[in-house]
């Protein structure tokens, strides 16, 4: 992940700043302090950003007003520099949520409600980094988005089909269908890890499965991609979409933990099989009314030679997009 910071020398008074990009619609500022601190700078015309006091408060990070007769600037600075990605990530997240408004002042809305779900964001306590079996989870959810449901749907519809991060029951609900999907690494007894019992008693009149299996690739394999690859790949096929769609999916990514980072650049993977199965009376399963009272929540692991007799797809699955 290339650092913006380091390209701008450290000033010996105010600060030095660079334009994020000629052709966006805002004037964004990358920028440094007397103190080499990092700065993001939002230059907008007046009346557009409210008082210091009406700001969303960034765990991390110092937001400073400067009013002028000319222009308001609001500047995010980072604390310590040790935390750039998150930072960069945020930064990002500013330049690509208003990079296809047509007024300033609608700008200005979206960037200061994008900074409130960071607020949001910023005050959970996470470790900043995704397990492994994080990864491979919303690996499989994003291939599935990817794959299946933007193909047979709009790519607004898919993000909005898309559950699993919200902590539903099941990870997409498509219409009259729920599918949960799971993602592993294959072996000589391929198995996935089922965290709850309600994951396969699907709350729609109809349920699947659908269980991706994945590899370690060499980055010079032409099918290979890493989880910021395959976000970036759906974050461009976005950018046709609303405002609101785009919004929806990084929130979505925002639930699910994840922020860019130069760790996900480090792991390559590749699809290897995708099999779908109908969760219909005798799938191999716990049934929620076998469950004694006082258990809260379990999970078990469920082999996937058990389930091959259930082998199907959705009716909306067509065949031209059989993987």
């Amino acid at each position: 992940m290339k650092n913006p910071w380091h390209e701008i020398e450290k000033p010996d008074i105010d600060f030095n700043v660079r334009l994020v990009g000629e052709s966006h619609p805002l004037r964004l500022y990358w920028g440094r302090d007397t103190q080499g601190r990092y700065l993001f700078i939002y230059e907008s015309p007046p009346g557009m950003i409210p008082d210091r006091k009406s700001l969303p408060k960034l765990a991390g990070i110092s937001v400073v007003v400067a009013f002028s007769a000319s222009d308001t600037k609001l500047v995010l600075i980072l604390n310590d520099t040790v935390n750039w990605e998150l930072f960069h990530s945020l930064c990002e997240d500013l330049v690509r949520a208003t990079s296809s408004i047509d007024k300033d002042e609608h700008g200005s809305v979206i960037f200061l409600r994008r900074l409130s779900r960071w607020q949001e964001f910023l005050k959970r306590e996470r470790s900043g980094i995704l397990s492994n079996e994080a990864i491979k989870g919303l690996i499989g959810e994003l291939l599935f988005l990817t794959d299946k449901v933007a193909k047979s749907f709009s790519w607004s519809d898919a993000v909005s089909f898309w559950k699993g991060p919200e902590d539903a029951p099941q990870d997409f609900a498509v219409h009259d269908t729920a599918v949960e999907v799971k993602c592993q690494s294959g072996g000589s007894k391929p198995s996935v890890r089922v965290t709850s019992a309600e994951q396969l008693v699907p709350q729609l009149p109809r349920g699947f499965l659908a269980v991706y299996t994945i590899a370690s690739a060499d980055p010079g394999d032409p099918e290979a991609f890493t989880l910021n690859g395959l976000v970036a790949v759906i974050r461009s096929n976005l950018q046709a979409e609303s405002e609101n769609t785009r919004e929806r999916f990084e929130d979505l990514l925002f639930m699910a933990g994840y922020t860019t980072r130069e760790e996900y650049d480090e792991q390559f993977f590749m699809r290897i099989a995708l099999k779908c199965y109908e969760i219909v009376d005798g799938f191999p399963r716990i049934e929620m009314a076998s469950i004694p009272d006082g258990i809260e929540r379990l999970s078990f692991t469920l082999r996937l030679e058990s389930c091959s007799s259930f082998a199907a797809t959705p009716d909306w699955w067509e065949e031209n997009n059989e993987s």
